[in-house]
Parts: C-alpha cells; structure tokens; sequence
C-alpha cells in the first residue's frame, strides 16, 4: 500500500446502502488508510494481473487471534469477482502471517448479503453476531471464522 492507493482507495464511493463502505465514511478508517505505519504494516493493496488496485485488505491480530477485512473497488462489486478475491486474500494470509489459533475471522455488516455468501463460498462460517457503534449509529455485524489446515505447507497454494 503506498500513498498513491491509499489515497485511490479514499475516494471509492459504493452505491445505496453499501455507501457505508465509502473510503471518506469513517474518520477513524480513513486516518488508519492514511497512516504510513499502517499502510506498512497491514494494510495491503490488492492489484491484478495488469498492476491495477483493484481493492483493499487489511490483515492483523487482535486478542491473539488473527483478522481480515476486504474491500473490493466499487466498480468491481456484484460481478462474481468477489470469491477468487477474498479466496486469493486467505492464500496470503496464511502464506505470510503466523495464525496461532490457525484461523482467520473476519466481521461483516448483516444487510450485506452479498458479502456474506462470498465469504461462506470462501470457507467460512458465521460464529457470532454483535452490534457495533458505526459513524452512521449501532449496526448488526456477522462474525465468521475459517479454519486453516494445522499441516498448512505455508504457501500461497497451500491444500485447504
């Protein structure tokens, strides 16, 4: 992630409800999006075969357990781009990060549908809901785990 992405990624704007994804939406977001230490550390630009951004992961531990965040470029949204996405953004993490708990978890907001079945395509499962305090007031969120192979090779083609 440079300066560049992160500033692309700033300006995305998603459509109808899914506008709370925008990249200008949450002030806390957008100053982790623009923090160099965070842009180093984890966050990650995703690009494709053309070395065009195409969206936006965000990998880290909290409690000893590790998370993932995904965005794809509004543009690229609802046109079944989503599962080798996120399948690919899985093969990462586990290619480079150490998962003690040899899980990925992740949280997504209930309305959207869309994301969740990408995700359960993906290999996870919902584990929890909660409500979380959002820049647009309380909102329900899905928390989904995926189990990853104790035997894992360490590749980005590691056998899932």
């Amino acid at each position: 992630m440079n300066r560049k992405y992160a500033n692309d990624i700033a300006s995305w704007h998603y459509d109808g409800i899914y506008s709370f994804y925008d990249g200008a939406a949450d002030a806390h977001d957008l100053t982790i999006l623009m923090d160099t230490e965070n842009r180093r550390d984890t966050l990650k630009a995703a690009l494709n075969e053309d070395d065009e951004l195409v969206g936006r992961a965000t990998f880290y531990t909290e409690d000893d357990e590790f998370w993932l965040s995904l965005y794809l470029r509004p543009d690229l949204t609802g046109q079944g781009l989503g599962h080798e996405f996120a399948s690919e953004c899985v093969n990462y993490a586990i290619s480079h990060y150490e998962l003690t708990r040899h899980t990925i978890k992740l949280a997504v907001a209930l309305f959207n549908q869309r994301a969740i079945n990408v995700y359960q395509r993906a290999g996870f499962v919902e584990i929890n809901r909660t409500i979380s305090n959002t820049p647009v007031g309380q909102m329900d969120f899905i928390e989904m785990e995926k189990r990853v192979p104790t035997d894992c090779c360490g590749s980005s083609r590691c056998s899932q």
